[in-house]
């Protein structure tokens, strides 16, 4: 996760999105099992009309009383396995889901100026890759921004050392001061510590 406080807060968040990704996984599976059922149903009318000895195998007065016996005797099958599908589709999804919500809370706090946080994932998740690369980006800026702090800090003691042997008011002196002060204060917003 972005951080370790509030660990389970927002288990359920961005509902919208877990269902589009959920049905999304559904209908894949489930074109896939009805072209995969037609193809069995097309194949077992042909065989079990090929040994009754019907001759017009795709006949509609054959195949569809055949269509409703295989049926008939795979319901059952059929129920169990549209509910493995739902299954499947909501572990697939928790796949994705969680990491795209700890993607988007960790851009939101990167977009607020707060650096300081490394993305966690857990052990199946998708996207570790992708954390990783962001987590490196933030640990590169943070040492970055640390280092521009600190010769920050270093101009303003020169700058004062300066202005003390110099007793006289210069202009250029002035506006690197005042430039200075500016770098610090965009620097200080930030979170990187």
């Amino acid at each position: 996760m972005t951080g370790k406080k509030n660990k389970r807060k927002y288990f359920f968040q961005k509902q919208i999105s877990l269902y589009k990704s959920i049905f999304s996984f559904l209908l894949l599976i489930g074109i896939g099992t009805a072209l995969l059922s037609g193809i069995y149903t097309f194949f077992s009318i042909k065989l079990v009309s090929y040994f009754m000895g019907h001759e017009g195998a795709m006949d509609p007065s054959v195949s569809i009383p055949l269509l409703s016996r295989i049926l008939g005797s795979y319901w059952f099958y059929i129920i169990i396995g549209a509910a493995l599908l739902i299954c499947l589709a909501t572990f697939f999804t928790h796949r994705f889901a969680g990491p795209v919500y700890r993607f988007e809370d960790s851009l939101d706090r990167m977009i607020h100026n707060d650096i300081n946080f490394q993305i966690h994932l857990r052990k199946n998740d998708e996207g570790k890759q992708l954390a990783e690369k962001i987590n490196h980006f933030n640990s590169l800026l943070a040492s970055s921004i640390k280092s521009i702090a600190f010769l920050s800090d270093e101009m303003e003691k020169t700058h004062l050392i300066l202005r003390k042997e110099l007793r006289e008011e210069n202009s250029a002196l002035e506006q690197a001061i005042s430039l200075n002060r500016k770098i610090r204060k965009t620097i200080s917003e930030y979170k990187y510590e």
